[in-house]
């Protein structure tokens, strides 16, 4: 019996998550804040692959700052972290705006949390255009 409750449970569980998603993907804004964010990720991995492509050294400039000069530099690969935390930004928007589905500020969360991914998508790739002027020019 405990084996069928659990697969029950499971079932039940993965139409909870569904309706979650469809909720959020149902949301007008989020149908025009999901092209933006898709926009912005591919930007900064072209970005970080061109940087990771013209580089000739063995170490990357990672971070520059005004006052102290370089201040992070790297293995070349290293390049690629900023796109995977734009990634894992716009994945955790998604899922937290889908947990608050049933809240009567679902909206109101879900712009707030989906258009600060779309921000930090436009600082990461601002990022990656001035790591790349810091390396080539």
């Amino acid at each position: 019996m405990a084996y069928s409750n659990f697969y029950a449970r499971l079932h039940t569980r993965g139409q909870e998550i569904g309706a979650a998603f469809l909720a959020v993907w149902s949301f007008y804004p989020t149908r025009v804040y999901l092209p933006i964010l898709l926009f912005w990720q591919i930007l900064a991995w072209l970005q970080a692959w061109l940087i990771f492509h013209n580089l000739t050294g063995d170490l990357l400039v990672l971070h520059y700052n005004v006052d102290f000069g370089v201040d992070l530099v790297g293995d070349p690969s290293r390049i690629f972290l900023y796109p995977i935390f734009g990634l894992v930004a716009c994945f955790v928007a998604l899922i937290l705006s889908s947990f608050f589905y049933r809240q009567a500020d679902f909206k109101v969360i879900t712009h707030l949390l989906l258009g600060a991914a779309a921000v930090f998508g436009l600082f990461l790739s601002l990022v990656l255009m001035s790591i790349f002027l810091i390396n080539f020019f």
